[in-house]
């Protein structure tokens, strides 16, 4: 017999999958009906939803509360609902990527390459503004845990959310922000958005190729970035970052870092997303990247957690002050 204390453990899992499935399906349908870039452009009612999408007035004013339930809608006044979020269809496409799942699966080939220039080049200047919007609490977080540096380099910066979090905090610090040339315009925007161009100054290139010079940065970023590449892609990237480093300056890894077996349902079903838009990227454990870490040059470096569910650690380590 079922007692009532064990009732809530096995209900739990379906009541998730349920909600989850029905998220899905919102998100979906409203791009779609084209709900989402209608409200992309501006504020809207409810009638005016229902004429431009061609849609009933009670299915869109059911649409627009579950749109807001997700805390991707809001209410404006006036009958008005606008965007919670920037690009928000863009977020619809990045949700339909999971229809090719089991496709993937069967093939062992993911949807696209965004562990590669070309892949990364078409997929992510229309995917950086809402990750940037995903990432920016975060990055507050994680800005408050960083040392004062008067040279910033931010390695696959996309919309900037880590650096725009440093920039905030510190007036005079001025940044390099480093992107391929097909994403850096949605980098530019954001920043501009911001209000911090001053502060900032733009590099398109290859990570991998691009000029970083040596001993320039008192602090390099990589904040969700090493989870798109392999160990060896990785330990080269992070070698890379050391050398452009001055003596004593710091390096901050942010990414998923799961320090648990078997890994928590929110990185499982990120790391599955990874698999859809790389081939080399995974959720790698803490212990490859003290690996790469040393292997680069670096003191041991700090830990800290910055979102427990999502297992998201800001990795902080220092380039030797004589190196």
């Amino acid at each position: 017999m079922t007692t009532p204390a064990a009732a809530p453990a096995i209900g739990a899992p379906l009541a998730y999958l349920g909600e989850a499935v029905a998220a899905a399906a919102v998100v979906q349908t409203a791009g779609r009906l084209g709900v989402l870039a209608r409200l992309d452009g501006a504020p809207a009612t409810t009638a005016e939803l229902t004429d431009a999408c061609e849609i009933s007035e009670r299915g869109a004013r059911l649409l627009l509360g579950a749109l807001a339930g997700l805390g991707l809608t809001e209410a404006v006044g006036g009958g008005a609902w606008r965007a919670a979020l920037p690009d928000l269809a863009g977020l619809a496409g990045t949700a339909g990527m999971w229809a090719h799942l089991a496709e993937a699966l069967r093939e062992d080939r993911p949807l696209l390459r965004g562990d590669t220039p070309e892949g990364a080049a078409a997929f992510y200047p229309g995917a950086v503004s809402h990750l940037g919007a995903m990432l920016s609490a975060v990055a507050e977080r994680a800005a408050k845990l960083l040392p004062p540096a008067g040279r910033v380099l931010d390695a696959g910066a996309g919309a900037a959310p880590w650096s725009l979090a440093v920039a905030a905090r510190d007036p005079a610090c001025l940044v390099t922000a480093i992107d391929l040339p097909a994403v850096v315009p949605a980098t530019r925007r954001a920043v501009r958005d911001a209000g911090r161009e001053r502060q900032f100054r733009f590099l398109a290139g290859d990570l991998y190729d691009v000029d970083l010079g040596r001993g320039v940065y008192d602090l390099a970023i990589a904040g969700n970035l090493c989870h798109l590449f392999n160990g060896d892609a990785n330990r080269r990237l992070l070698g890379r970052l050391y050398d452009a480093l001055a003596p004593g300056g710091r390096l901050a890894v942010m990414d998923v870092i799961p320090d648990e077996e078997p890994r928590p349902r929110w990185v499982a079903l990120y790391e599955l997303g990874l698999f859809l838009r790389t081939a080399s990227g995974r959720v790698h454990p803490l212990a490859a990247y003290l690996d790469w870490l040393h292997d680069a040059g670096f003191e041991p470096p700090e830990q800290h957690h910055l979102v427990d569910q999502a297992q998201a650690v800001l990795l902080l380590a220092r380039r030797p002050a004589g190196g």
